[in-house]
């Protein structure tokens, strides 16, 4: 069976600034998070960030994004559209915060400051690869 085409949305590379400015501005929320013990915003500002960084990085790159509801298949996007070898790496990252999305948007618990700090670690790794790629 072929695989399936991920939906995407066509952007003016010069538009991927507006991506980068958000996650950027979320991992500087992540961080004042973590230091007032706001695990919940951190982590879910944490998991926003990859998102707008995989999205400035894909627009940048190649003038499109996922726009598929599916979060993995900004993950497959990714590692199908930048081709090299830190991209399976870095890609890990992107599905490490993606995989908690639900978790922590919709279940009836509290994250813990734990939680929060492996969400933080994840999202500056990959910003710290994508930041590398664009600048």
């Amino acid at each position: 069976m072929p695989a399936k085409k991920i939906k995407i949305a066509r952007i003016d590379k010069g538009r991927y600034r507006t991506f980068w400015k958000k996650a950027v501005e979320l991992r500087e929320e992540v961080r004042q998070g973590m230091a007032s013990e706001r695990w919940n915003a951190a982590a879910l500002n944490a998991i926003h960030a990859g998102i707008c960084a995989n999205d400035a990085l894909l627009v940048y790159l190649h003038g499109q994004r996922s726009k598929s509801p599916k979060h993995e298949d900004a993950v497959k996007l990714l590692v199908e559209l930048v081709k090299q070898a830190a991209a399976e790496t870095n890609s890990r990252h992107l599905q490490r915060l993606l995989g908690m999305k639900n978790a922590v948007e919709y279940e009836d618990r509290l994250f813990t400051g734990s939680e929060a700090a492996v969400l933080t670690k994840h999202m500056e790794r990959f910003l710290e690869w994508v930041e590398s790629l664009l600048l």
